[in-house]
């Protein structure tokens, strides 16, 4: 009996031990090494993705993944060179909405062809921004800040002329049918100490380089951009409920590929991009961020990127911005 116990364990554990690889196995990937692109500086929203996404991936492939940042052109730089990268899945833009969808109209020209000269793989988050103000503004609510801009006693800051920020408050200020000068920065950091000295009185920005300065007080968020409030940000209403109607914002961030990738290998990223954002720890980590995770497959992707592009062009139409 003791004999026969002791085989059975034998076998078990032998068993076991043929199995644990399988169990950590991981998926071939057809390059030793992915590089994602991230479009701006280190420590921004795109970059935490990025390196969330890195971390996530290298436990599910062969590949070791890497996030390198290339700034520049308000995302341009990064976003040229994924689009001429070797179509071998070695490299991937992770980033904003911007230089994809908000570049093409905004830029005389732009080195590539959002629709022709990358492949979408998915959307990775979303994140309402945030319009805020300086309590040294005097100004306390939404209709207030209108009425200042009305009597020309006002301007507003952007993160770069053509940038999101940029964009988002020039739709704004369409609404409110308002027209403010506008102040551009070099970045979201430079912009929200601008705001919080009273530089500018407004500016509409991602929750990251915010929520601390709300929080401590240094800044007062007057309004969100999605199209209901965030229990994220409690008492902050939307501009929607605060009678904007036609405003719902919220800037999505996704990974995308080279040209002329194979579709089998986007598919295949897809899924595992796809089942990283299922994670719980993942969703905690980019809810961190004020952001939601925000996952497409690579069909819905593309026509998510094609009526972006008519939706943005038709607000830097309005609004008059240029980058140039």
């Amino acid at each position: 009996m003791f004999r026969r116990t002791i085989l059975a364990t034998t076998v078990a554990l032998s068993l076991t031990a043929a199995l644990a690889p399988l169990a950590h196995a991981k998926d071939a990937w057809p390059v030793k090494t992915i590089t994602l692109v991230q479009p701006y500086a280190p420590g921004g929203t795109s970059d935490m993705l990025a390196r969330i996404i890195a971390m996530e991936l290298e436990k599910r492939i062969t590949a070791n993944v890497i996030v390198e940042s290339k700034a520049g052109a308000n995302g341009n730089i990064a976003t040229a060179y994924v689009s001429r990268a070797k179509p071998d899945g070695g490299t991937f833009l992770v980033g904003s909405s911007s230089p994809v969808v908000i570049s093409p109209s905004l830029y005389k020209s732009v080195p590539y062809h959002p629709e022709k000269d990358l492949t979408p793989i998915t959307t990775i988050a979303k994140a309402p921004f945030l319009l805020v103000t300086s309590p040294k503004s005097g100004i306390h609510n939404v209709p207030e800040l209108i009425a200042q801009a009305k009597a020309g006693k006002i301007n507003f800051g952007s993160a770069g002329a053509g940038s999101p920020q940029h964009m988002i408050a020039e739709m704004f200020n369409t609404e409110a049918k308002i027209k403010v000068p506008h102040v551009p920065y070099k970045g979201s950091a430079p912009l929200v100490v601008a705001v919080m000295a009273n530089e500018v009185q407004y500016a509409i920005d991602n929750p990251v380089p915010l929520k601390p300065q709300i929080d401590s007080g240094k800044l007062k968020a007057l309004a969100i951009t999605s199209k209901h409030a965030s229990p994220k940000f409690p008492g902050v209403k939307s501009l929607h409920e605060l009678g904007f109607t036609n405003f719902e914002v919220e800037p999505w961030y996704g990974m995308i590929g080279s040209k002329g990738l194979p579709k089998d290998l986007a598919e295949r990223m897809n899924k595992y991009v796809q089942d990283i954002l299922a994670q719980d720890h993942v969703k905690q980590k980019i809810s961190e961020l004020g952001a939601d995770a925000f996952g497409m497959s690579t069909g819905e992707f593309a026509k998510l990127i094609s009526a972006d592009i008519k939706k943005w062009g038709a607000a830097v139409k309005a609004s008059g911005a240029t980058a140039d």
